[in-house]
């Protein structure tokens, strides 16, 4: 008998999705199922739905932040597949699983810090559940609306020139010095954005292996230029000569991977100023293979040590 350690994370769900699409009745309200950041249903406005886990000792360890930012970085992990739709947050649920021994207090600013990352984002607390387990676990239900167009992992086309917003590395960094910062806020650059993108993803998992969720929903290779890469200044300083291979696959930074046509790069070069980060183009969509190539500055490939976060291989 395999365990999933033997098939790991992604394979086991590419299985899992094949199988629930050959059984899955037709629903006008549906208009994207399993398989991208969230799913869109129809109802007086599209509704955007995503789910996610943290749990303790997987996703993050007690000591590396406050109970607060856990309740925030809960939200905006959340939040970043709602906006890699071109959507807004809207109303969340929250499922804690806690150890009996955990203190109240504890708990508290948790729900409080998830509440207040809710708030600010335009979204409300609405509902949950507590239960008692061995380890610290927080499940997140987000709803969210699309204002305009919803964009997916599945419109890129050859040609598309691939941008990614703000920095990448500094979560990765900061993680092997027993910290995490709060993720970016991406919701208003998703909306706008969504205007101009054939495709979109937000890296959670490193960038390559996102890129390469991208290619197959697109039926599309891809090709990445790793001087390109923005890398965080902290990546940089702990890692030197080693840190945009380290920021193409460390993962948990949050942003937004994005494939424009050319025909629309003018319109989004107009955007770019009122998305509150940097853009900056990486690369291009390819024809061929569903699968991402990393080049350095004269065309040479460049082999990373990992593809990125599995959570049954390591």
């Amino acid at each position: 008998m395999r365990r999933l350690r033997d098939v790991g994370e992604h394979a086991w769900l590419a299985r899992l999705l094949a199988r629930l699409a050959r059984r899955r009745r037709r629903d006008a309200r549906l208009l994207v199922g399993p398989g991208d950041d969230a799913a869109v249903v129809r109802g007086a406005a599209r509704l955007v739905l995503t789910t996610d886990t943290l749990v303790d000792r997987v996703h993050f360890r007690r000591g590396w932040l406050g109970p607060a930012a856990l309740g925030r970085r809960a939200f905006a992990v959340n939040a970043s597949d709602v906006a890699a739709m071109g959507a807004v947050p809207r109303w969340a649920l929250l499922a804690l699983e806690a150890p009996a021994r955990m203190p109240v207090a504890e708990l508290d600013a948790l729900a409080l810090g998830f509440a207040g990352a809710a708030e600010r984002a335009g979204a409300r607390l609405v509902g949950g559940n507590v239960a008692r387990g061995p380890h610290l676990a927080l499940t997140v239900a987000l709803v969210g609306e699309a204002p305009g167009r919803v964009v997916t992992r599945a419109g890129a086309r050859a040609g598309d020139a691939v941008y990614v917003t703000g920095v990448l590395g500094a979560s990765g960094a900061a993680r092997r010095a027993g910290r995490l910062p709060d993720p970016p806020r991406r919701t208003g650059a998703g909306v706008a954005l969504a205007r101009v993108a054939s495709a979109m993803i937000d890296v959670s998992d490193g960038l390559v292996q996102d890129l390469t969720h991208v290619c197959r929903a697109s039926g599309l290779g891809a090709t990445v230029e790793i001087e390109r890469l923005p890398v965080a200044a902290s990546s940089r300083r702990a890692l030197g000569a080693r840190a945009a291979a380290f920021a193409a696959t460390a993962g948990e930074d949050y942003e937004l991977l994005v494939a424009v046509p050319a025909a629309r790069e003018r319109a989004l070069q107009a955007l770019a100023p009122r998305l509150g980060c940097r853009l900056t183009r990486i690369g291009r969509m390819t024809r061929g293979r569903p699968r991402v190539t990393v080049v350095d500055a004269r065309g040479r490939r460049v082999r990373l040590a990992r593809g990125g976060f599995d959570h049954f291989r390591r």
